[in-house]
């Protein structure tokens, strides 16, 4: 990722050298240093970015730094003098097209690694979307979470697959999680059972009567807006053609890992909390419980709305459906429904809809986990 009008970085080594740095630092450095890490981190060597820090003082100063690795939840640079932890900072980073992104967050991490060389991690102060920041293609399994634990993976999930032994291996790797699961072997099967309902379907590339870039073209004309993650050993052009015509969510290659699953799942059936079902904190003698019913009915549909209009880069519906459950979901008893809207609505008006998806996909998990109450 040159670029012929960078600036010298701070640390005064041009894109040769500091990919060589890098490469031996990366092969000093163990991989399992940080087993709590959060988010993927995603090689992302930069000769120079523009990095400002705010000190105590009120002052302000930009260097010219460049960059080792990059995450949702933050990034390393290299300078050649020590930070302050603590210190707010903004990044700017250039977008694939020629635009800039402007990241705040704050220093967190300052280590020496030789001569005038330290490596400073930062920390952002909301998420940003790294498949946007690199340009990658959606469907080299570029997913962000670092690890996943099993019993932290709530929804309905259809399972679609031509053999029994590639069924039995899904399920297995699935069994240590909270997810209500359903299988089918046939196109047709599986849109019946999608019409049902589900929060996520994956699905063999090659079935017992179609496909899975047909399934997923059938499901969208009945309406059903769910991702789809097709699973393949299948790599040529014609076949990832087809999955890109499709706009499937993702890709998982075959032989599949457990790991690599749960990846792939916790990318769509994650958000912020526990997991679990989200109850109202309405009680029965509240004015406003009487309308539970109906929320809880329209809340199915805005979050299938909210899908569709996110695949559509569609700002204004999204931005509607974000104001309604901003005005509605809190006072029935969804305080964290309304908080998750807000800053959707919030990174859709400044972003836009694209640099607003992980707001979004955040949104319209949290509303897929939104239940009744179970009867006393």
């Amino acid at each position: 990722m040159s670029n012929k009008n960078a600036k010298m970085n701070t640390i005064r080594l041009g894109q040769h050298e500091l990919h060589k740095l890098l490469e031996q630092y990366d092969k000093d450095q163990p991989d399992n240093q940080f087993p709590d890490r959060e988010f993927v981190r995603w090689s992302f060597r930069v000769e120079s970015v523009d990095l400002t820090i705010e000190h105590s003082t009120g002052s302000k100063v930009t260097l010219a730094v460049a960059t080792r690795n990059i995450s949702r939840g933050g990034i390393s640079v290299l300078h050649s003098a020590f930070i302050h932890t603590g210190s707010p900072c903004v990044v700017t980073l250039n977008l694939p097209g020629g635009k800039k992104e402007f990241v705040p967050g704050k220093i967190v991490r300052c280590n020496h690694l030789q001569g005038r060389v330290h490596e400073i991690g930062i920390a952002f102060n909301e998420q940003v979307s790294t498949k946007d920041l690199l340009g990658l293609d959606p469907l080299n399994e570029a997913y962000s979470l670092e690890r996943v634990e099993p019993d932290r993976l709530h929804g309905s999930t259809l399972v679609v697959t031509s053999t029994d032994l590639d069924r039995d291996l899904i399920l297995m790797f699935l069994e240590d999680t909270n997810l209500d699961l359903s299988t089918a072997d046939t196109v047709e099967t599986a849109l019946s059972r999608a019409k049902k309902g589900a929060d996520l379907i994956l699905t063999d590339f090659h079935l017992e009567d179609g496909s899975g870039p047909e399934l997923i073209h059938a499901l969208r004309k009945e309406g059903c807006e769910m991702p789809v993650i097709i699973m393949t050993s299948d790599k040529s052009e014609t076949a990832l053609d087809a999955v890109r015509d499709a706009e499937a969510a993702g890709i998982l290659s075959k032989p599949i890992t457990k790991d690599r699953l749960l990846q792939a799942f916790a990318e769509f059936l994650h958000a912020d909390g526990d997991g679990g079902p989200l109850f109202s904190e309405l009680g029965n003698d509240n004015p406003a419980f009487p309308l539970l019913g109906k929320f809880l009915t329209d809340v199915t549909r805005m979050a299938l709305d909210l899908e569709k209009a996110l695949r559509d880069n569609d700002e204004e519906t999204c931005i509607k459906i974000c104001r309604t459950l901003c005005g509605t979901a809190s006072p029935l008893g969804f305080p964290s429904i309304s908080e998750f809207a807000i800053a959707a609505e919030t990174k859709i008006s400044t972003k836009g809809c694209k640099e607003a998806s992980n707001e979004i996909r955040s949104l319209i998990v949290a509303c897929r986990r939104i239940k009744s109450k179970p009867a006393a």
